[in-house]
């Protein structure tokens, strides 16, 4: 279902109507609300956190704080599926306990406020991804080239939708010295500073970038020496794949690895021992 969604994105009412059907799935749910129960409606993933489950529990709750406190549709439908209890029936009826004033309202009223505020509260969901980036989706794709004369190549290839307004990656370089203390100085280069070659096609949009750095010097140790670490950090788009290849042709003694952590790919260039 999630490529059928990520197709549908431009299709702003239809992903209404889905966050919508989630909400009141979510409301008719026996159990209170955890990151458990929450984890099963996949368009309420997508809008909220980009697909990332903590990060879209997480901004939910908040969104269901706020909306509390809010207007009396919209606070009956964020209770009447946060309030701390087990059941609908006694969610609406807590509900209807908290926003009935002097004339106490029972579960029925609860469930027509309710059903008046998810309405609300689903456009908004949507309309929150849609500035904030949520619904796009990226394909980070990290190539490492080069020999001793050419010196290091980092090819970035960014792969997004075309509904998602990207940055180019953020290229951070530390170096070391024999002591493996890095240098006091960081260098950090800003793609989108730079010219890049783009393509696109249907909904996609490619952009290539490269960097180039020459080899360092390589030391005589006793042990393996880290010499360089490039940090590629992807932005703006939560939904991202990283994948990496290393096809340089280097000097007998360089090594190359990887590591990505959610938002950030490191590239390190080792000395081994001989």
């Amino acid at each position: 279902m999630e490529g059928t969604l990520t197709q549908e994105l431009s299709d702003q009412s239809e992903l209404t109507s889905r966050v919508l059907s989630e909400l009141t799935a979510l409301r008719s749910k026996p159990g209170r609300l955890t990151v458990q129960k929450f984890l099963t409606f996949e368009t309420l993933r997508l809008v909220c956190g980009g697909n990332d489950l903590l990060d879209a529990f997480m901004m939910f709750e908040r969104e269901m704080r706020r909306f509390e406190s809010g207007a009396r549709n919209e606070a009956a439908a964020a209770l009447s599926i946060c309030a701390k209890a087990d059941s609908v029936l006694d969610r609406l009826q807590l509900t209807a306990e908290v926003l009935s004033g002097a004339e106490v309202k029972d579960q029925r009223s609860a469930r027509r406020w309710s059903d008046a505020g998810l309405k609300t509260i689903a456009a908004e969901l949507v309309y929150l991804a849609d500035i904030q980036g949520r619904l796009g989706s990226e394909l980070l794709g990290i190539e490492v080239t080069g020999t001793a004369e050419s010196g290091l190549m980092i090819v970035i290839d960014q792969m997004t939708t075309a509904s998602l307004p990207s940055r180019a990656p953020l290229i951070r370089l530390w170096a070391y010295g024999v002591d493996d203390e890095p240098e006091e100085r960081e260098l950090v280069v800003d793609l989108e500073d730079h010219p890049v070659t783009t393509a696109s096609r249907g909904v996609y949009t490619m952009k290539r970038h490269r960097v180039t750095l020459p080899l360092p010097n390589l030391p005589n140790i006793d042990d393996e020496l880290k010499l360089l670490s490039i940090s590629v950090e992807g932005r703006d788009a939560p939904m991202r794949t990283v994948t990496l290849e290393n096809h340089a042709k280097l000097p007998q003694g360089f090594d190359v690895r990887f590591a990505v952590y959610r938002t950030i790919a490191a590239i390190d260039l080792v000395a081994v021992r001989q």
